[in-house]
């Protein structure tokens, strides 16, 4: 558990536009168009006062994604308190929208690249907890990429632990890829079964997709005995395809009726390389309303062109059922240099066996702040005064800001952080190694 109060990029944001007297909240009080932030409360002032000021949107009440930036093009101050933005946002500007209103020096983007700055500048004596179980051994292979950085989101650079699951409580087949799926769309899908390349059993179902295939075809169902999956949390499913996936081109479906006519379920299949066999584990969406599953499908959500794609071993389980098992640290190694593997010795490898799945702990470097509603891995506190310190005293625009002593206030905010961060420090456990 953090010692510190956990905030996410848009609370840090805000704190620190706030202590620079740069930043105004508010919240729109009229409906009107997609350009027209009306605030007959907050955004006072006289006419043209706002102009070139940026704004961001965010709790939105409307239909306005939350994070859509523009600027103040024209501002009607008196009365009208309206506010021109251009390019006008995506939907209405709606009475309760929330916003932030930015003044000079700074855009939003900078005040983004300052806290990750900070984090940065932090980043070796902050180091995080974390565990990864999204990845499973495959046959004859004793090397494996788990620990690069952004190939399965992870980013390792002191691996303590690895586990391997030696036993399923609740672990249901759905289909064993090892018969033809015999509904399928028109002419342009061909189905068969694959003995080559099975990751399971004696074959794995293939499908060649044609170009005529389009978005939201279903390429193919099968009908199977009745299942009860109320019991279970996430569906497994291993994947090959010949094109790159991104997340969510294909579906997983299962239902109550036959050939997936109505589905209970439309899994979304994570993003996955070109040609390598992937094992996902995805969470059930409607786990109460899976009773009786009497059919399980693949659908084509956005069109892939002419591509093959294998599936084998579809299963649903009980991730809390799963019983993991320490694999003895002399059983593994890290192989380091710019692509670091994790690698099993020829007994850990007999130990833990083909298709199983791992559980890697380890300690990582704090992620940076890609959107706004993540909270940050360090302290907070830190990075606001590490922003506030660079943007006051090293940042080029810093003059532009009305601030009194300005300078020596900011090496005092900078001085805190780095009292701060030399506050953190990280010894890692017996048995870490080095990534």
């Amino acid at each position: 558990m953090s010692n510190f109060q956990l905030l996410n990029r848009r609370e840090i944001r805000q704190l620190t536009g706030l202590a620079l007297g740069i930043l105004k909240l508010g919240e729109a009080t009229s409906t009107t168009d997609t350009s027209s932030l009306i605030d007959t409360l907050y955004l006072q002032g006289a006419d043209d006062e706002h102009n070139g000021k940026q704004v961001i949107i965010y709790d939105a009440a409307g239909s306005i994604v939350d994070g859509e930036i523009s600027f103040v093009s024209d501002y009607t101050g008196g009365a009208t308190c309206d506010a021109t933005c251009a390019p006008v946002f995506t939907d209405l500007i709606t009475d309760g929208d929330k916003y932030e209103i930015w003044n000079f020096p700074w855009l939003i983007d900078d005040i983004h690249k300052a806290i990750d700055e900070a984090i940065i500048a932090a980043s070796t004596r902050a180091l995080v907890k974390q565990v990864t179980d999204s990845n499973f051994t495959l046959s004859s292979t004793y090397e494996y990429d788990w620990l690069v950085p952004y190939a399965f989101g992870n980013d390792f650079r002191y691996v303590h632990q690895v586990e391997y699951v030696s036993n399923v409580g609740t672990k249901y087949t759905i289909h064993n890829c090892d018969t033809v799926w015999d509904e399928l769309v028109d002419g342009d899908v061909t189905a068969s079964i694959d003995t080559s390349i099975q990751r399971e059993g004696s074959g794995c179902l293939k499908l060649v997709v044609a170009a005529g295939c389009g978005a939201g075809d279903i390429l193919a169902t099968m009908d199977i005995s009745s299942l009860d999956l109320t019991g279970c949390d996430s569906l497994e499913i291993w994947i090959y395809s010949t094109t790159a996936l991104d997340a969510g081109d294909l579906q997983v479906l299962l239902d109550n009726s036959a050939s997936c006519a109505t589905p209970l379920e439309e899994l979304n299949i994570p993003a996955t390389s070109a040609n390598t066999w992937t094992r996902h584990v995805i969470t059930l969406a409607a786990a109460p309303d899976d009773s009786a599953i009497i059919s399980v499908g693949l659908k084509m959500v956005t069109d892939k062109g002419a591509f093959t794609l294998y599936s084998d071993d579809i299963v649903g389980s009980l991730s809390g059922s799963k019983i993991y098992k320490e694999l003895n640290p002399d059983y593994w190694s890290i192989v380091t240099g710019d692509s670091p593997k994790l690698r099993f010795t020829t007994q850990g490898f007999s130990v833990v066996g083909s298709h199983t799945q791992v559980r890697i702990s380890g300690f990582s470097t704090p992620d940076l702040l890609t959107d706004d509603t993540t909270d940050a891995e360090i302290d907070p506190d830190y990075i606001i005064n590490y922003v506030k310190g660079i943007l006051m005293t090293g940042h080029a625009k810093s003059s532009s800001l009305e601030i009194d002593n300005r300078k020596d206030k900011g090496e005092k905010f900078m001085g805190l952080a780095i009292a701060k961060r030399n506050e953190m420090t990280f010894s890692p456990p017996p048995d870490c190694r080095s990534v």
